[in-house]
């Protein structure tokens, strides 16, 4: 039989494009990855396979009776054409289970054997065709011919197609809508090949079709720039939130690795190129250990520093390989960490969904675990973690917020600021403070900085503002003495067109003059500096309004800067103060109040909460003192308390 070869001619440049670009391209690192390389391979060698088949006949049978090695080859080349095109088949399917993260559903023996049997079934018949003739024939006088039971052979590979298609409908929520495409297209473009070939089995198709199938996959699946970081080559982020999205529809249980290092920036800044080498290290180390445990992982890397693991294998306990892991990095990356850079590292281990139940909740677990990890520890276990209550604030953020908006309970409190020239209160700073019904007082700094991320921000700012000019017009504030009134503005404020329209109109509503008000804007703000940020902090400063840079110390804000904004007083940081309790620190903060105060500015220091550091400030020659010492935030109401004087 004389069949038609230019579709498998066709075929042949497509599969070698598509394996040198998934070569070329780093696609084979990952089971799916792997996987897909696999299919691409055997349906390349069974078109090959193929065409080798017809080029032999051809030439073979051109002159009868033929020889025996031209029967010989012929055979050959069957044999391996039904191996690698069936092959195909199974490989195929296995790839599309990766890509759902289904495997757990196929881990029992008895199902791994359903899966695997029709090929089975298949090779048996191979090798059992030569004495049977069920799959083919060739003869001298007709040359290649189907054998009498090649349907169960279609039958078999049509079983791959079946599971695979009601496979793919039940996970089409893993898959984006053209991923899904892209891969169903395998089966219903095949399975109308395989018809067609069957009826017509001169026009050999089955090698073309899947090339396109298989193309298809490239374009739209199996795409560098979504899989790969660009800049290291290592799967990257977002395909391990891909998969922790797939694994979370499928319902798998799964064990995950995170591993943070704290100055990864730093690292990258000073060891350059040789940085990049240090994170193959790490990545080719846990690959290759995972390998030898037998542990079937898959690791992601997301800028600058952290890595994520994924593990199937929920009982395996990685505690007692870290060390061993992390000495065989040492050990790999000398030369790198011969330079004195040392990484800090925090590590810790995630059942899912068990200790974090939802794949949001577990994204923002891995990039704010290490702030609530024990610093005197490398590894942790997620429970240690999510168990605490500051944890459980910030991971509830979206509740709380929703709790205190819907019922009122976002107020503002005022914590009155000493003077130690006057011995008196002379101003307060407003305070946001929520009192939530499940996790009691949240932390102010906490709830706005929760309130920026979330878009709140500046509607909750502009409730704020009115409250504080309320207050500042008001008679009581004229009672208790307070000159002014500090209130914070965020960066996102800072940043809106229409600030100093909406200042200007509260101004107006309650009567207040911009002396009675303060605004606060946080040291690290300056980091994100914009023109209309700069604008906005002019105007106010031109209006007679008092700018505070708070939180000094804290960033990397240095005299120059200082020198260069309106500001007219430096609320020093509560973590300045803290050190300033040791011998350097206490130097370090004498210097700087002095250097302030010689600019002129107004010095504000926070963090006063016991007797021993408000005494220390007055010692120092701090002039305005605010802390938990004096008067800590209250209610509006209950400011009168605070009038008196206190030694």
């Amino acid at each position: 039989m004389n069949k038609v070869l230019y579709f498998n001619i066709c075929a042949i440049p497509i599969y070698i494009i598509i394996i040198i670009t998934t070569i070329y391209r780093r696609m084979t690192v990952g089971r799916s990855n792997r996987l897909y390389l696999g299919v691409a391979v055997c349906a390349f060698t069974a078109c090959l396979a193929a065409c080798m088949s017809e080029i032999v006949e051809k030439t073979g049978f051109a002159t009868m009776p033929p020889d025996e090695s031209t029967i010989f080859w012929i055979k050959f080349a069957e044999y391996i054409y039904f191996a690698a095109r069936n092959a195909t088949s199974l490989v195929y399917l296995l790839f599309v289970i990766s890509m759902t993260k289904s495997w757990y559903k196929i881990n029992h023996p008895i199902k791994k054997l359903i899966i695997y049997a029709p090929y089975i079934v298949i090779l048996v018949m191979l090798v059992l065709n030569e004495k049977t003739d069920w799959v083919f024939l060739v003869t001298p006088d007709k040359g290649y011919h189907r054998g009498t039971q090649i349907l169960i052979l279609y039958i078999m590979s049509f079983s791959y197609m079946v599971f695979g298609t009601f496979h793919l409908l039940i996970h089409r929520k893993s898959l984006d809508r053209i991923e899904w495409i892209s891969l169903m297209s395998m089966y219903f473009i095949n399975l109308i090949s395989v018809i067609f070939q069957y009826f017509y089995p001169m026009l050999v198709i089955e090698s073309f079709t899947t090339s396109i199938t298989v193309l298809f996959v490239v374009i739209y699946v199996q795409r560098p720039e979504t899989q790969v970081d660009m800049t290291t080559g290592l799967p990257c982020y977002r395909v391990f939130c891909n998969e922790m999205n797939k694994i979370s529809i499928s319902g798998q249980s799964t064990q995950l690795m995170m591993i943070s290092m704290l100055n990864a920036a730093e690292m990258s800044k000073f060891l350059k190129d040789k940085y990049l080498t240090y994170l193959h290290i790490i990545d080719g180390t846990i690959r290759v250990y995972a390998k030898k445990e037998k542990v079937v992982c898959e690791v992601y890397f997301e800028q600058p520093g952290s890595f994520y693991i994924i593990m199937e294998n929920t009982d395996y306990n990685p505690v007692q390989v870290i060390p061993e892991i992390r000495e065989r990095i040492r050990n790999s990356a000398a030369e790198v960490l011969d330079t004195g850079v040392s990484p800090d590292t925090r590590i810790v281990t995630v059942n899912f969904p068990e200790d974090i139940s939802t794949p949001d909740e577990l994204f923002r677990f891995g990039h704010n675990f290490p702030r609530f990890a024990d610093y005197s520890r490398v590894f942790s276990r997620a429970p240690a973690i999510t168990g605490k209550r500051s944890y459980q604030i910030e991971a509830h953020l979206d509740d709380i917020l929703n709790r205190a908006v819907a019922a009122g309970g976002l107020k503002v409190r005022y914590q009155p600021l000493w003077s130690v020239e006057e011995e008196s209160f002379t101003s307060a700073e407003a305070v946001i403070a929520l009192s939530d019904e499940v996790y009691g007082d949240i932390d102010s700094e906490l709830l706005i900085s929760a309130a920026e991320e979330r878009g709140l921000i500046v509607r909750l700012g502009s409730r704020i503002l009115e409250e504080v000019f309320a207050f500042a017009g008001s008679e009581s504030r004229r009672r208790l003495g307070f000159k002014h009134i500090c209130i914070g503005l965020s960066v996102t404020q800072c940043m809106q067109p229409d600030l100093t329209d909406l200042i200007w109109g509260l101004h107006e509503k309650y009567r207040v003059s911009p002396a009675n008000i303060a605004f606060e804007i946080k040291e690290s703000s300056y980091e994100n500096v914009s023109v209309i940020f700069s604008e906005n902090i002019a105007k106010l400063s031109a209006q007679g309004y008092a700018v505070v840079l708070d939180g000094f110390g804290h960033g990397y804000m240095n005299m120059q800067d200082i020198l260069n904004m309106p500001i007219k007083a430096v609320r020093i940081d509560k973590s300045v103060v803290r050190a300033g309790r040791s011998g350097g620190g206490r130097a370090v903060l004498k210097g700087l109040i002095d250097m302030l105060g010689s600019i002129p500015l107004d010095v504000i220091a926070e963090g006063a909460d016991d007797s021993e550091t408000a005494e220390m400030l007055r010692e120092l020659g701090c002039r305005c003192i605010q802390g938990e010492y004096y008067a800590p935030p209250t209610d509006r109401e209950e400011l009168s308390r605070f009038t008196a004087p206190k030694a």
